[in-house]
């Protein structure tokens, strides 16, 4: 998988000749792949057992990622190239529906939240409606979203988790164990149905909204910790850095960013936003230079003083 970031890399990085006109949409699609791969990159990560904290630290690459495919597809879209047909950036209505509910789930359990208003963004681009799980997991981070929808975009088996956002905080426990005992089973119209039988597809079966719905609504899970389909880890990962549980405002300098070759805008700890990661202090006005940097980005974001 980071030899398919390093082919997008190169392909992009490749001079168009003299004449030959630009195709948004090669560029999409080249930025989209690289989006959905480092997805599935961060989940066989986590089911091939890496550390929570290291996937946590690769995440803003991850994000970075879709916000490129989003600023190129939003591009595409609006060019003549792209015109005839309104595409959204995620389609809920089909099998994109899992990389929505991983954006959404893992900014929560990470601790990036304060990065789920632009997520939302990316999301609702061309969607012709709005999904009740998604909405009420976003609900306390992004203000002036919709009225809450009664229904599930995808339907099973996410449509059983509005009845426990609805249900008295007693009862939640009870409830998630009981989504999670038919989770699998719920979730034979997904893509990821039975995808241990289908060659190298498998990347593990989570119930990531399992995790981010029991964090935000801190429900009990003792009950159901050991469940098939439950990762618990995730949830442990949140709680012990106290992640978010609703909107906050964004710290200082978060977002500061600077492209390798440029001056360092601020001294302290920088990383570059690649897989694999590269950290280094950098002095204001420091000349910032990535090394070996192979897999994307030679952009520095800033982490602290």
């Amino acid at each position: 998988m980071l030899e398919g970031f390093d082919i997008v890399r190169k392909s992009l990085a490749k001079p168009i000749p003299a004449g030959k006109p630009i195709s948004f949409y090669g560029a999409a699609v080249q930025l989209k792949q690289r989006a959905w791969d480092s997805l599935v990159f961060l989940t066989n990560c986590y089911s091939a057992g890496h550390v929570v904290e290291d996937l946590a630290e690769i995440y803003p690459t991850i994000l970075e990622y879709w916000k490129e495919f989003s600023k190129s597809w939003i591009i595409f879209q609006e060019s003549e190239e792209g015109s005839v047909n309104k595409v959204a950036t995620v389609a809920l209505l089909g099998t994109d529906f899992p990389c929505a509910n991983q954006l959404v789930c893992f900014s929560i359990l990470f601790g990036f939240s304060n990065e789920l208003k632009e997520i939302s963004s990316i999301i609702d681009f061309n969607n012709p409606g709005k999904d009740g799980m998604l909405e009420r997991m976003l609900k306390s981070y992004v203000d002036n979203r919709c009225e809450l929808p009664d229904e599930c975009m995808r339907h099973l088996p996410y449509y059983k988790t509005l009845k426990i956002f609805s249900a008295p905080a007693e009862m939640r426990s009870q409830l998630m164990a009981e989504y999670l005992d038919d989770w699998y089973h719920a979730s034979r119209r997904e893509p990821y149905y039975d995808s241990h039988k289908r060659g190298d597809q498998f990347t593990g079966y989570w119930a990531w909204e399992a995790a981010a719905i029991t964090y935000i609504l801190e429900i009990d899970d003792t009950s159901y910790r050991n469940a098939k389909f439950y990762p618990a880890d995730l949830v442990d990962f949140a709680r012990s850095i106290n992640a978010p549980l609703a909107a906050q405002p964004a710290p200082e300098n978060f977002g500061l960013r600077a492209k390798s070759g440029t001056a360092c805008p601020k001294a302290g700890m920088w990383e570059t936003l690649d897989i694999p990661l590269q950290h280094r202090r950098f002095e204001q006005g420091e000349i910032m230079q990535a090394t070996d940097a192979a897999y994307g980005l030679t952009v520095w974001r800033y982490l602290s003083t």
